[in-house]
C-alpha cells in the first residue's frame, strides 16, 4: 500500500470483510483492476478517511518523541487502523504529574482515553487451574502459561516459552518487570514453581528447593519488556507446551513455530496465570508503553484480557490445533470499564533476536 493514499487495511470478522481505508479514493479503480485482487474483489470494502498511514506513524513518532521528554508514567500508545487515529490511554492516578506531557500532545489531536487501575472483573472458570495433569509434580515440567513466583517479592507472574543459548542452557521466558527493580543483583531474582491452586494473596506458602526455577540473569526494560530465567534445577525440565485447561478436548497445545503475523484483526489467544486462556483481535502493531524512563516499543495491541499475574504469558496463533504459532509475550493488560481490555504483547522475533537465543520445540 502507498502509505500516503490510505490509513492501512483490517479484517473485520464479523463481516467477513477487509476494510481499507482509503486518503485518496483515486486509488481505488488501480487495487480493483490489479490481477492479484480480481479473486477477491467481494471481500473489499473501502472506507474514506482523513489521516494517511504516512502522517498517523510521523504522528505518534513525535508524540513518542515528546514522552521520552517527560518521562510520563501509565502510558500506553498505539496507532488504531479503524479509528483512523493514535489513541492513548492514561490513568487518572497520574494526572497530574502527566499534565505537561497531555498538554504538549495535543497539538496531533490523538484520542484520549483513560483506563481503570481498581477494575477486578475476569472471565468465569470451568475448573480450579489445578485440575489438569496431576503429573505435572512428579515429573517437574515447566507448561508455557504457569504461574511462577518470585519469592522475595511475592508476587507472580507467567511462564512465557523455553529458549535456549550457543551453550545449551534453558531459559523461560518472561516479562522483564516481574524482576525487583530495585535490587538487579545475581541471585536475589530467583523464581520458583508455584502451586497452582494458590492465589497471589497467600503468604504462609512454603517453597522446597525442589520448586527453585532459577534466577532472572538478564532482563531488557529500555525498548522493549522481557527477562531470561535460567533453568539451574536439574529436575525441571521446560517444555514447547501450553496450558490450555478450560479446554476439554486439548488440556495442552505445542508450539510448531514462530510466524510473523501482520493483518490487523488478525485472531490472537494467551495462556496467563491469572485469567488462562483468553483471545481477541490484533488492534494495531504499533503500540507503545511508557512509564518514566522505561519504554517498550513495536508492540502489537489486541483486546483480549489480561491482568495483574499475565505478564509473561505466552501469545499464539490457533494453526491446527493441537498446534499453534507463537507470537510473543504480554507486558501489559489493562480495562476500562467504557472502552474494555488491551493487551500489549512484545514479539517473539524480537526476543529472540535481542538476546541472541533460539526458540526450542523440544
Amino acid at each position: 500500500q502507498n502509505e500516503e493514499s490510505f490509513g492501512g487495511s483490517y479484517i473485520n470478522v464479523k463481516r467477513n470483510k477487509i476494510i481499507i481505508m482509503i486518503v485518496d479514493e483515486t486509488k481505488k479503480d488501480i487495487i480493483l483492476n490489479s490481477p492479484d485482487i480480481q479473486p477477491h474483489r467481494e471481500l473489499l470494502i473501502f472506507e474514506p478517511t482523513l489521516n494517511s498511514l504516512s502522517s498517523l506513524r510521523n504522528a505518534s513518532l513525535q508524540i513518542v518523541a515528546k514522552a521520552r521528554a517527560h518521562h510520563p508514567l501509565g502510558v500506553l500508545i498505539y496507532i488504531d487502523i479503524e479509528e483512523n487515529n493514535i489513541v492513548i490511554f492514561l490513568t487518572h492516578i497520574a494526572d497530574e504529574f502527566n499534565k505537561p506531557f497531555i498538554d504538549v500532545i495535543k497539538q496531533y489531536n490523538p484520542v484520549i482515553r483513560y483506563y481503570d487501575l481498581n477494575v477486578q472483573e475476569q472471565p468465569s472458570r470451568k475448573r480450579p487451574r489445578n485440575s489438569i495433569d496431576t503429573k505435572r509434580d512428579i515429573n517437574r515440567q515447566i507448561i508455557n502459561g504457569d504461574i511462577i513466583y518470585h519469592l522475595r517479592l511475592k508476587t507472580i507472574c507467567t511462564a512465557g516459552f523455553w529458549v535456549i543459548d550457543n551453550e545449551l542452557n534453558n531459559y523461560i521466558v518472561t516479562a522483564g518487570h516481574c524482576i525487583d527493580t530495585n535490587n538487579t543483583t545475581f541471585g536475589h531474582n530467583t523464581f520458583y514453581m508455584k502451586p497452582l491452586n494458590s492465589s497471589e494473596r497467600d503468604k504462609g506458602l512454603r517453597f522446597r528447593e525442589e520448586d527453585t526455577i532459577g534466577p532472572m540473569v538478564f532482563h531488557d526494560l529500555d525498548g522493549t519488556d522481557f527477562g531470561l530465567i535460567r533453568i539451574t534445577n536439574g529436575d525441571i525440565k521446560p517444555t514447547r507446551a501450553i496450558r490450555n485447561t478450560d479446554s476439554d478436548l486439548y488440556r495442552q497445545l505445542f508450539i510448531s513455530d514462530a510466524e510473523i503475523i501482520s493483518t490487523h484483526g488478525a485472531h490472537l489467544c494467551k495462556s496467563g496465570a491469572t485469567t488462562f486462556v483468553t483471545c481477541g483481535y490484533i488492534k494495531s502493531f504499533e503500540g507503545y508503553s511508557l512509564n518514566g524512563d522505561d519504554i517498550s516499543d513495536d508492540l502489537i495491541v489486541t483486546n483480549f484480557v489480561a491482568t495483574k499475574g499475565d505478564s509473561g504469558s505466552p501469545v499464539f496463533y490457533l494453526r491446527d490445533l493441537p498446534y499453534v504459532s507463537l507470537h510473543g509475550i504480554v507486558i501489559k493488560g489493562v480495562n476500562s470499564r467504557e472502552w474494555g481490555y488491551l493487551a500489549f504483547i512484545v514479539k517473539a522475533e524480537y526476543i529472540i533476536s535481542a538476546a541472541d537465543i533460539d526458540l526450542e520445540f523440544g
